[in-house]
C-alpha cells in the first residue's frame, strides 16, 4: 500500500447526520438531470464512484447514514467508498461551477447513489493480521519529540509516561527498540497512539499544558491527511510521543481537543 499525501484538496465530507448544502429551490431545479443508482456491497468491499467532473466543474460528495465512508476522495476525479457497518446509506453527489461561490445556491444535485450494506459490523477498515515485524524507527523532531505511521501497538492508548521501566517496555512492545534515555526526574512523555482501529491517517498534534487545581492538562488533536489510496486504508499504529516538563505537586493527564481539519 503507498499514500500520496495531497497538500491542496477540497475537503471531504464524511458520514454523519444529512444537512444539505443546497437549498430546496436547487435541489428541485436540478431534479430532473439527477442519475440515480442502487449498489450492494458488503463490511469492507470498497466501491468507486467516477464523478462528472469537467474543466469547469468540480463534484462533491455527501454522505446521509453511516452504513458507507470515505476511504479516498478526487474533487476532479473519482470518490472512494467502503462499507462500514450493515445497513443503507444514500450518497449524494454535486457538482459547482468553478467560478460560483462556495455557498448553498451554487452546489446542484446531479447523482444520487443508494448503497445496501450487508454482512458483519466491523469498527475497522482493514485490520492487520497481526504485528508489524518491519516498523521503522520513530522520527525524531526537534527534543523528544517522537512520530510515526506504524508501531506494534495494536490497541488505543493514551497515556503519560513518568518513569523508566514504562518507557522502556513501551519501546520494546511497540517498536522492539531500547528506548532512548529521557530524564523523568524533570520530564514525562505523553503518549498517544491510534493502534489499528484508526478510520484513517492522521497527523496527531500535543499541545502545551494548562495547569488547573494540581493537574496539568496536555491537550492532544488528530489533525486528518488528505490522501488518495492505492487499496483500502490499512492502520498501522500511527503515534506520537512528546516530553512535557514536570512541575512539583502537580499531575498529569491527556486531554482529547477539537480536531482540526483536512491537510
Amino acid at each position: 500500500m503507498t499514500f500520496t499525501v495531497w497538500a491542496l484538496l477540497v475537503c471531504q465530507s464524511f458520514a454523519g447526520e444529512w444537512s444539505s448544502i443546497v437549498s430546496p429551490d436547487a435541489a428541485d431545479r436540478s431534479n430532473n438531470n439527477v442519475v440515480r443508482e442502487y449498489k450492494a456491497i458488503k463490511v469492507g468491499e470498497v466501491a468507486t464512484v467516477p464523478l462528472p467532473f469537467s474543466r469547469s466543474y468540480s463534484c462533491h460528495a455527501e454522505i446521509e447514514g453511516t452504513s458507507v465512508r470515505i476511504v479516498a476522495y478526487d474533487t476532479l476525479s473519482s470518490v472512494t467508498l467502503q462499507g462500514s457497518r450493515p445497513g443503507r446509506s444514500t450518497v449524494r453527489i454535486y457538482q459547482k461551477f468553478w467560478r460560483d461561490p462556495d455557498i448553498r445556491e451554487s452546489f446542484v444535485l446531479v447523482g444520487e447513489i443508494v448503497f445496501q450494506v450487508t454482512g458483519r459490523k466491523s469498527h475497522l477498515l482493514t485490520v492487520p493480521d497481526g504485528p508489524r515485524q518491519d516498523v521503522p524507527e520513530p522520527s525524531l523532531h526537534g527534543s523528544m519529540d517522537w512520530e510515526g505511521f506504524m508501531s506494534r501497538q495494536g490497541e488505543e492508548l493514551l497515556t503519560v509516561i513518568t518513569d523508566d521501566r514504562e518507557w522502556a517496555d513501551l519501546w520494546k512492545s511497540s517498536f522492539d527498540r531500547p528506548a532512548p534515555r529521557v530524564d523523568f526526574g524533570k520530564y514525562a512523555v505523553a503518549c498517544v497512539f491510534l493502534g489499528f482501529t484508526a478510520d484513517w491517517l492522521y497527523d496527531i498534534h500535543i499541545g502545551e499544558p494548562r495547569a488547573e487545581n494540581n493537574i496539568m492538562h496536555i491537550p492532544y488533536g488528530l489533525n486528518q491527511l488528505i490522501i488518495e489510496l492505492s487499496g483500502p486504508f490499512r492502520a498501522s499504529g500511527q503515534y506520537r510521543m512528546k516530553a512535557i516538563e514536570k512541575k512539583q505537586g502537580f499531575g498529569m493527564l491527556l486531554e482529547r481537543q477539537g480536531d482540526s481539519g483536512a491537510r
